[in-house]
């Protein structure tokens, strides 16, 4: 098979991505189910764009655990999970003062939805675009920690096109910075692990327990303590990932192909 005719998935599945998504936001059925089923279908599409793309490319983002883990990741790998379930409002739904009103099978939808949007932008942010840049800053002093505030910032960046969606701006700014923040997160995650897949499933919990109240729930959300757990518990993941992508440059290298040889096919 030669390079123009590998190209056709590749061009066919981002056409069809593309026309679903405009599709599914000028057709609107008015049901709850519909918008869910509609971005689990379009984010595997793309899911299934990046897999081959990432073997392809050589990248070994896509097994397990790497072993064994240094004495840091472990560390990077609590933390992580910390964020994403304390992103829950724990402290409304076990006071009263929050609830959530939807059924188990639309929450069974929910979870779904949210796995499927981790793994897309997983894969795409931190399974190709981080290690694609590391490639390009092979050598240079803190390649990590520039790797993934590269990455991270693109991630973010993307999210303008909400503003299209009539998405307010004060709201799509707000996206963009946590969206950075949970693209930096899950960067040291991938560093720490060597396992795209984690990385996927911390995006998914994390996604799942921020909405899960603003989409079918009701009740106070930011109560004092929760605030005051967020930013102690946000202020010292922040710490613990800044020092270790400050530190993590030996961990990028396991991102190259091949430990630095050239890609396949290449």
């Amino acid at each position: 098979m030669d390079k123009r005719t590998r190209k056709i998935p590749y061009a066919a599945a981002l056409v069809l991505l593309v026309l679903l998504e405009i599709g599914g936001r000028v057709v609107r059925i008015d049901a709850v189910w519909f918008p869910m089923a509609e971005t689990i279908l379009t984010r595997l599409i793309g899911a299934l764009v990046f897999l081959p793309l990432i073997r392809r490319m050589g990248y070994p983002v896509l097994g397990g655990f790497r072993k064994p883990l240094s004495r840091f990741a472990l560390p990077v790998i609590l933390a992580s999970w910390i964020v994403a379930l304390n992103n829950l409002p724990i402290v409304g739904l076990v006071s009263g003062n929050a609830r959530v009103s939807a059924g188990g099978p639309v929450l069974l939808l929910f979870a779904l939805e949210c796995a499927a949007v981790g793994c897309f932008e997983e894969l795409a942010f931190r399974g190709f675009l981080l290690p694609w840049c590391a490639e390009g800053m092979k050598g240079k002093r803190n390649a990590a920690f520039l790797s993934a505030l590269v990455s991270s910032a693109v991630f973010g960046a993307v999210h303008l096109v909400n503003l299209f969606a009539g998405g307010s701006p004060g709201a799509v700014a707000m996206q963009i910075g946590y969206s950075f923040l949970i693209g930096g997160l899950c960067a040291a995650v991938l560093l720490a692990s060597g396992s795209v897949w984690l990385c996927a499933a911390v995006h998914a919990v994390y996604n799942f327990c921020g909405t899960i109240l603003s989409r079918f729930g009701e009740g106070v959300r930011w109560d004092p303590l929760t605030v005051g757990l967020t930013v102690g518990i946000g202020a010292a993941a922040g710490i613990l990932i800044l020092i270790y992508l400050l530190r993590a440059d030996g961990a990028l290298e396991k991102l190259l192909p091949h430990n630095g040889q050239p890609p396949v096919g290449s």
